[in-house]
């Protein structure tokens, strides 16, 4: 991982912010959206997403309902009125109609050109009346006094007022216009029948009287259709029947010929002007019947929009229990496994995918608990190599005082008789004197081993306590401390470390002996950093590469004075640090030994180093 970075991309559950703490990538926006208008409380809780969910779509089906409760009233009533105004107004033709057909009637019997003389009167209105249809009840040939001709013959010769009451009417409104005829505006009975009066002139003093029965039906399909006058009074009436309460729709259509609709508290009526007369059609019926239709739907639409909602809640609250539920019970579970507690009860009959969840949980608890006892034998192991590593130090603290007293202290009694003999010898005993030198050169090679095995010995613990210093402080500390000879140090770049300075003393100047005893005393020595540590590099032929396995182990050397050891103790020292050392093969020049896990992520101040971000991200 490159240092300074931060590979935790995971979204902060507690509402934090839309990027992450690495590269700033954005939500997208439906994320953004979803965080903004969902409160945190709701996004973290199953139960709370389902019982939302629940709730807008009651809410939806709630609305729709009543959209459409509203809008089959709307429709099933404009349906409802169309039809009571279509049948209002078919009622109404058919009276025009009827009026009209009866009153051709009456003009061809009042025709002068046809009537024949009074002596023959009541053959030709006999003719009349056959040729009429069965509506005609009787025609009647009268004067201004009485009934002169009858199809009928109790009205012959009888007085016009005491006969013909229900034509006075007509009879008034006749006038002298010879092709006038003139309506009853009341109906009356005869012979148990609804009829109408239609009088037409035949001469100055007399006229024709057209009793005709009344056909067109106005009552069914629960409506009534009422005949009024201009002057508000009933056509078809009875004694039973109520005045006519005149509206301002009845006045309007009257005005202005045309159809009108209103509606009172309990029914809705239809006003139609019929043609050639001065009759209005009054179309009545009770909104129970005219909407009841209406009232039916919207009932069928609240009872569907209600079951629908019951059964919204009978299924929410079964995914709840069924799938709410059992998560909660295994969160509470889990959370005790968090604890430390295994001893959980995660079975379950379920064999759906709550119950293979919860099947893989107790397998998982199952593992931990495996790989928890696999962890009290390893740490009860490790503790029994602990013991044994105290042991075995403990044997190596005696076997480095055994080198520092028991062997430093006869070398120096050695080195002592070595100096007397040379004291004693003269320039005339040069073949005695080069021995005694390869003398005090073995002991000095001795004194050399015995400081590489203590090095091994005590600087191979880790390290308990450190420092933080400067790479390159520490890097001309030690090349101050060997014969550097005529070779150089260069320092590339440099940065603070921490660790124990005086093993890495060591370090560093058994490494700069390395190049000068296998390069030459004209050697180049470059100490650099890397992206988690730092180099040591020389400019020498490099490290064979059948030689690259094994030089860090003991006894390995190429030199016939070298002792084997001082590269092992590099790597003992790096490694009681925590690091790792190793040799480069790929820098194309001579030896490079690389020290890596050095620094942490934290640790890397590119700001004191040429490496940029752009060098951090070349290894991800």
């Amino acid at each position: 991982m490159s240092p300074g970075r931060n590979t935790d991309s995971t979204e902060s559950t507690g509402g934090g912010p839309d990027v992450t703490d690495g590269d700033p990538e954005p939500l997208p926006l439906y994320r953004r959206v979803y965080r903004w208008v969902t409160p945190t409380f709701v996004r973290r809780r199953l139960g709370m997403k389902l019982l939302v969910s629940l709730l807008l779509v009651v809410v939806l089906i709630g609305l729709i309902g009543l959209v459409t409760y509203v809008e089959i009233q709307g429709t099933i009533q404009e349906e409802a009125t169309a039809e009571l105004e279509t049948t209002a107004q078919l009622r109404a033709e058919s009276v025009g109609q009827w009026i009209a057909g009866t009153r051709a009637q009456t003009a061809l019997a009042a025709d002068p050109e046809l009537a024949p003389n009074e002596t023959d009167m009541g053959a030709y209105l006999s003719a009349a009346k056959d040729g009429g249809g069965d509506s005609i009840i009787d025609i009647h040939y009268v004067d201004s006094n009485s009934v002169l001709a009858s199809t009928n013959d109790d009205y012959t010769g009888r007085e016009l007022a005491v006969v013909g009451a229900d034509w006075a009417g007509p009879l008034d409104r006749l006038g002298s216009d010879p092709d006038a005829i003139a309506v009853s505006n009341r109906s009356y009975t005869v012979d148990g029948e609804r009829a109408i009066a239609l009088v037409g002139r035949t001469t100055a003093d007399r006229a024709v009287v057209v009793v005709s029965q009344f056909d067109p039906e106005l009552t069914d399909n629960d409506i009534d259709t009422a005949l009024v006058t201009a002057d508000g009074e009933r056509v078809l009436t009875t004694d039973s029947d109520t005045e006519f309460e005149r509206t301002d729709g009845f006045s309007t259509a009257i005005e202005e010929r045309t159809v009108r609709t209103v509606e009172t508290d309990d029914e809705v009526r239809t006003y139609v002007p019929i043609e050639g007369t001065d009759w209005v059609a009054v179309s009545t019926a009770s909104k129970d019947n005219l909407y009841g239709v209406s009232a039916t739907v919207g009932r069928n639409v609240v009872v569907l929009t209600l079951a629908a909602l019951v059964s919204l809640g009978v299924v929410g609250l079964v995914i709840g229990r069924s799938t709410v539920v059992p998560l909660v019970h295994l969160r509470e579970q889990i959370r005790e496994i968090e604890s430390g507690s295994l001893d959980v009860d995660l079975e379950t009959t379920r064999e759906d995918e709550i119950g293979r969840l919860f099947g893989a949980f107790e397998n998982m608890r199952d593992a931990l608990e495996q790989q928890f006892q696999d962890a009290r034998q390893a740490r009860h192991e490790a503790e029994s190599s602990r013991q044994e590593m105290e042991r075995q130090n403990r044997r190596l603290d005696q076997f480095a005082s055994t080198l520092s007293h028991d062997l430093r202290n006869p070398l120096a009694v050695a080195r002592g008789h070595v100096e007397l003999l040379r004291t004693k010898l003269t320039d005339s005993q040069p073949e005695l004197t080069e021995h005694v030198e390869k003398i005090d050169g073995a002991h000095d090679r001795i004194d050399s081993i015995i400081g590489d095995v203590l090095t091994l010995t005590r600087k191979g613990e880790s390290v308990e306590e450190s420092d933080r210093f400067e790479l390159e402080d520490a890097a001309r500390e030690a090349w101050r401390n060997i014969d550097s000879k005529d070779a150089t140090l260069e320092i590339e770049n440099s940065i603070s470390i921490e660790g124990d300075r005086s093993r890495l003393l060591r370090a560093f100047e058994n490494l700069f002996r390395n190049s000068i005893d296998h390069v030459g005393p004209e050697v180049t020595v470059t100490v650099g950093l890397t992206e988690d540590g730092f180099y040591i590099e020389d400019d020498g032929p490099g490290i064979p590469d059948e030689e690259m396995d094994s030089i860090f182990e003991y006894g390995h050397t190429t030199s016939e004075d070298g002792t084997g050891l001082g590269l092992s103790i590099v790597k003992t020292i790096a490694e009681a640090h925590g690091w790792s050392v190793w040799i480069d093969g790929t820098s194309g020049r001579g030896a490079r030994f690389v020290f890596s896990d050095v620094f942490g992520s934290e640790d890397r101040l590119f700001e004191q180093s040429e490496f940029t971000w752009q060098h951090a991200r070349t290894d991800d």
